[in-house]
């Protein structure tokens, strides 16, 4: 039987346990279902048990991250038989490697990343191999302690949807204001309002990011862009990837990124090769996006010549 799981990660006192606590209050969550807590760190905020006993949970602790495994995963729910799971992830522990230590009946319904944005640049100057990992396979990250005006979240956007585009970010200020999303805070270099949009060599990588997370603003709309041939195994026949290397976190991490372009034509044109095609944005249900993404219906394929810098960024 399937059993839910709610991955909250985050670094030590960055606000995981009371995210939790607040959860299962919430009548709407729990819904009488019992809950099984797994905390894989303690933290300064503590697990009180008046608000165990009344939200139907319970606690259990794994401290060190051998003991996360299958077998005593298993033997926990097997004790407290719950109907859903809070898993407190440790945040030193990469989200990677998680999928192969838990049982494979937990499905894992959402992941939460908390990030004190007081302490950012500290962690990406120190651990950033570490926070790159956990944020591209995060489904919502939030950034906790955010002073006004201060947050930089046009460069927040660039470099964590470079790794995880379908992301979606949140910002809780200090005053106790909270905003989903970029508000109108996520201009681009190039004419949206262009036909067709003209997304220049030095534009790829914030091209990239924007439609694979906004798709919705490209469908039905031209597109002329340039970059290289490239396929793998689940890019179907009549289909190719217009893409480009990009630079995700360091110099070591590079990533072929782009997106499904189709057409007729796709055979006529080998794998590096260097082209520019215009066509219209629509969305289809592919395996190389693991579901619904958008593709490029092309109207014109040809060949061009290779960009001055091999590699795109995302600033």
């Amino acid at each position: 039987m399937e059993l839910p799981v709610y991955l909250i990660t985050g670094f030590l006192e960055s606000g995981k346990t009371s995210f939790i606590l607040d959860t299962i209050r919430d009548k709407q969550f729990s819904k009488g279902q019992r809950t099984l807590i797994i905390a894989c760190e303690e933290g300064e905020v503590e697990y009180a048990p008046d608000i165990l006993k009344a939200a139907k949970a319970e606690v259990e602790f794994i401290e060190d991250e051998e003991d996360f495994n299958p077998e005593h995963l298993q033997e926990l729910v097997k004790k407290h038989r719950p109907t859903q799971i809070m898993l407190e992830y440790n945040g030193m522990w990469s989200l990677r490697t998680m999928p192969q230590k838990a049982p494979k009946d937990w499905i894992f319904y959402q992941i939460f990343m908390f990030v004190d944005h007081s302490r950012y640049q500290v962690y990406m100057n120190n651990m950033r191999q570490l926070l790159s990992d956990n944020f591209s396979v995060a489904d919502i990250v939030v950034f906790n302690r955010c002073e006004k005006n201060k947050v930089d979240k046009k460069s927040l956007r660039r470099s964590i949807k470079a790794l995880n585009p379908r992301i979606d970010m949140m910002f809780e200020y200090t005053d106790g204001s909270i905003e989903q999303g970029f508000q109108g805070d996520d201009e681009m270099p190039y004419d949206l309002n262009a036909d067709p949009i003209e997304i220049v060599h030095d534009d790829f990588g914030l091209w990239y990011v924007d439609i694979m997370s906004s798709p919705d603003r490209y469908t039905g709309r031209n597109v002329h862009v340039r970059g290289m041939v490239f396929r793998a195994s689940n890019v179907p026949k009549g289909y190719f990837v217009i893409s480009r290397r990009a630079m995700t976190c360091c110099a070591d991490d590079i990533q072929v990124v782009g997106i499904l372009v189709k057409s007729p034509e796709e055979s006529s044109f080998k794998d590096g090769e260097w082209v520019e095609v215009t066509g219209r944005v629509i969305v289809e249900k592919q395996a190389a996006y693991k579901g619904e993404g958008p593709v490029l219906a092309a109207r014109e394929i040809k060949q061009t010549a290779p960009a001055a810098s091999e590699l795109v960024y995302f600033s």
